[in-house]
């Protein structure tokens, strides 16, 4: 059952609180509370009864609680304020951002309104900016994947894709390449829908398609800015697709993003989007894919039950898969963050096939020759080692 925030009454007119400051102290101990929580995001989501408030944690959603009826709409409204929007649009979706500051670290908040039946529904992102700034291996990435990223980071030109859904974690890989990169000797620009970690040192812009600022039309003008390292946040289209290659040929270190299963599903992504197989063999330097999973509490975890079934059937003896068991540590979840599991594939022996436009098939086989562990084969290692479960690893594959 969900708790009732209680909301004291209007201060006599003597002197005392008013109504507006409990709203505020209200929204800011939400705030508060998916900080403490580890939230990555809070939904005010408006109900006939009320105002629900629900929590992202660790990519699952959790009731967190529930304002009454009176409290839904000057929560909301405070929230909208906060993000600097019009408080007087109510039919149209609205975006924002704040700096919110707790315990000494400043997050970065990103607003959204969405109109509903009972009124706006309020998504508040929650950004620690110092969360970018994080090694490979603190990443999750296995030594040989990590030195495969850098080699391609460190090369003068070419192409490299990054490939996942939506959350998986592409930005916060993506940013701690760029922080390895020498920021004075190169000139680094990045193009993002929105920008969500400002760095120091590197020029970034966010694309605004309302007004016509898309991917392609700033890239296109990107170009003539003449510089070094480009992040393009993700190839949406053939335009941005195309304009990326040319740039990858012409001398520049484009590092990009798109939503695909895996690694080398990004290939025939790329022709469907009107890329010749010929450019891209020309360009490309590397391929990864990631996905985040649910790490097991290591206060709690406990052997799988049928811990011998799960090594028999995966080929691994040694192997010791583990269950959530649930504790005060965790919040009795059985989980406490989030691990990443990747597949990093370097493009150069690829390149024969991708140019003579060889099957996915013919790319996938040649992939399991040279010994590419896939994102499977990564997360079910990571259950092995008892990091996650083997239905963790399938929730999110």
């Amino acid at each position: 059952m969900l708790d009732f925030l209680k909301v004291s009454r209007p201060a006599a007119a003597a002197g005392g609180t008013t109504v507006g400051d409990d709203t505020t102290r209200t929204f800011e101990r939400i705030l508060r509370a998916g900080i403490a929580e580890g939230a990555s995001d809070i939904h005010c989501e408006p109900k006939e009864t009320g105002l629900l408030i629900r929590f992202r944690l660790d990519g699952e959603m959790r009731d967190h609680v529930a304002l009454p009826l009176p409290q839904r709409d000057p929560v909301l409204a405070r929230g909208k304020i906060f993000g600097r929007m019009d408080i007087t649009e109510k039919r149209l979706p609205q975006d924002g951002r704040a700096v919110f500051r707790e315990n000494g670290q400043r997050y970065h908040l990103r607003l959204s309104t969405l109109p509903t039946v009972h009124g706006e529904s309020l998504v508040i992102r929650l950004l620690d900016q110092t969360m970018p700034n994080q090694s490979f291996a603190a990443l999750g990435l296995a030594p040989d994947q990590a030195e495969a990223l850098q080699k391609a980071l460190t090369g003068p030109a070419g192409l490299v894709y990054l490939t996942g859904p939506t959350g998986s974690g592409k930005t916060t890989t993506l940013h701690s390449a760029l922080h390895l990169l020498d920021h004075r000797e190169r000139a680094i620009h990045t193009l993002e829908d929105p920008v969500e970690y400002e760095f120091p040192g590197i020029r970034q812009t966010e694309v605004r398609e309302k007004i016509g600022l898309t991917f392609a039309t700033s890239l296109r003008s990107l170009l003539r800015q003449n510089p070094d390292v480009i992040l393009v946040g993700e190839t949406r289209d053939a335009e941005t697709a195309q304009l990326a290659i040319r740039a990858a040929l012409t001398g520049h270190l484009v590092l990009s993003t798109l939503h695909t299963n895996d690694g080398l599903s990004a290939v025939p992504r790329l022709r469907d989007l009107g890329v010749e197989s010929f450019l891209l063999a020309a360009s490309l330097r590397l391929l990864a894919a990631q996905r985040l999973v649910r790490k097991l509490c290591p206060e709690c975890k406990e052997p799988h039950p049928e811990n011998d079934r799960l090594r028999e059937t995966h080929r691994m003896p040694q192997a010791q898969f583990c269950r959530a068991a649930g504790c005060p540590a965790c919040r009795g979840r059985g989980y406490r963050g989030r691990l990443a599991i990747h597949e990093v594939i370097p493009a150069q022996k690829f390149i024969p096939l991708i140019a003579a436009d060889a099957p996915f098939e013919e790319l996938a086989a040649l992939r399991d020759r040279e010994g590419h562990a896939t994102l499977w084969q990564n997360g079910v290692a990571a259950a092995a080692a008892g990091l996650t479960t083997v239905e963790q690893v399938a929730r999110v594959l």
